[in-house]
C-alpha cells in the first residue's frame, strides 16, 4: 500500500529517517504516493517500489511507475490529479535515458544537504544511447532536488523542457569542462524556480534560457546559484533574445568565470520587460563583460562585479 503523508511522521528506521530528512520542507499533497529507489539492493521487477524493503533499482523505472495510469502499465502524460514523490537512496545511478514528461512528480535525493559525486545521490549519464540531456523533465509541478548530476557528453546536464511551475533546487551539476554544453537549459520558465544549485565547468553556459515561440520567463526566478567555470569564453547565465520575460528575477547568484576575455557573467539578450537582474556577485577576467542586459540599465540593480582588478560595488553594467 502506498505511503500517504500529511506531515512528517516519526521515523522508526534509518530508511525512514533519511526519507523524513529528504521531504522536510517539501510541500506534499495529502495522500502523495512515495516511490523508493535504491541502486544497491533494489530491483526494477519490484511492483511500485512502495517501501524501502522493496525499492526500484533505477530512477527510470520509478519515474515510469509514478506516471502509470491507475491499475495499468500505460504511462499517462496528462493526469494532473495526483502527486508522486520519488525518494532516492544515496548511490551512483548510471542512467541511460532519464527524459520524461508528466505532472506533480518530485525526484528527491535522500543524501546529505550538499550532494556530491562520491556521496549522496549521484546521477551519471552513461552514454549508452543518444540523449537530449542527462536528465530531462517536461510538464508542470515537477521538481529535481538534492542530487548530483555529472555529464561529459555534448548535451545539457539538466534540461527543463517547456511546462510551468517546475523547480530545480539544491543540486550540484558537474560538467566535464569540454563537452557538456549547459548545466541547466530551460525552454520555458513560467512560474518556475531555479535556486540554490552549484554548477561547474560547462562549455557554453551554466544556466541557459532558450528563446522561441511560446517560450517565457515570467513569474519565476534564478536565485542563489553558484556558477563557476574555467572553460574559455563561457557564460554564467544566458537569456536568449527571443525569451519573453516579465515579473521575473535573476538575483543573489555568485558567478565566477576565470578564462577568456569573451566571458560574460550574466548576459540577458531579450528586450522585453525583464528580467530584473539584482544583487548578484560576478567575477570575470580583465576585459570580459560582467553583466549585460539588452533591455537597458533600468533592469540592473545593486549588482557587484569584478573584471580582473576592476571592481564596481554596486555596478549597473552597460545595456
Amino acid at each position: 500500500m502506498a505511503k500517504s503523508i500529511t506531515g512528517i511522521h516519526a521515523a522508526t528506521s534509518f530508511a525512514d529517517r533519511i526519507a523524513d530528512k529528504a521531504i522536510n520542507n517539501v510541500s506534499l499533497w495529502p495522500g502523495a504516493t512515495i516511490v523508493h529507489v535504491d541502486q544497491a539492493v533494489g530491483s526494477d521487477a519490484n511492483t511500485g517500489g512502495l517501501t524501502w524493503e522493496k525499492p526500484y533499482a533505477t530512477l527510470d523505472a520509478a519515474i515510469d511507475f509514478a506516471r502509470y495510469q491507475f491499475g495499468t502499465t500505460t504511462i499517462s502524460y496528462t493526469d494532473k490529479n495526483r502527486r508522486f514523490v520519488v525518494l532516492v537512496k544515496p548511490g551512483h545511478y548510471n542512467e541511460t535515458s532519464l527524459w520524461w514528461s508528466g505532472y506533480n512528480l518530485s525526484v528527491i535525493g535522500c543524501g546529505p544537504a550538499v550532494p556530491g559525486k562520491d556521496y549522496g545521490v549521484s546521477i551519471n549519464y552513461d552514454g549508452g544511447e543518444t540523449s537530449t540531456a542527462a536528465f530531462l523533465m517536461s510538464g508542470s509541478g515537477n521538481s529535481l532536488e538534492n542530487v548530483h548530476v555529472y555529464c561529459d557528453a555534448a548535451i545539457p546536464a539538466v534540461y527543463l523542457y517547456n511546462g510551468d511551475n517546475n523547480l530545480i533546487r539544491n543540486c550540484v551539476i558537474e560538467a566535464d569542462g569540454t563537452n557538456c554544453t549547459y548545466g541547466i537549459k530551460a525552454d520555458s520558465v513560467k512560474g518556475s524556480r531555479i535556486e540554490g544549485n552549484v554548477i561547474q565547468n560547462t562549455a557554453t553556459a551554466g544556466i541557459y534560457l532558450d528563446g522561441g515561440a511560446d517560450r517565457y520567463f515570467i513569474e519565476g526566478w534564478i536565485r542563489n546559484n553558484h556558477i563557476h567555470s574555467n572553460v574559455a569564453n563561457t557564460t554564467g547565465i544566458l537569456v536568449d533574445v527571443d525569451m519573453l520575460s516579465y515579473n521575473a528575477w535573476i538575483d543573489h547568484n555568485f558567478v565566477s568565470l576565470t578564462n577568456g576575455a569573451s566571458c560574460k557573467g550574466i548576459d540577458v539578450n531579450t528586450t522585453s520587460l525583464g528580467p530584473c537582474v539584482t544583487d548578484n556577485y560576478v567575477s570575470v577576467p580583465s576585459s570580459a563583460t560582467p553583466i549585460e542586459h539588452a533591455g537597458g540599465d533600468q533592469f540592473l540593480m545593486g549588482n557587484h562585479t569584478a573584471a580582473g582588478t576592476t571592481n564596481a560595488d554596486p555596478n549597473p553594467a552597460a545595456g
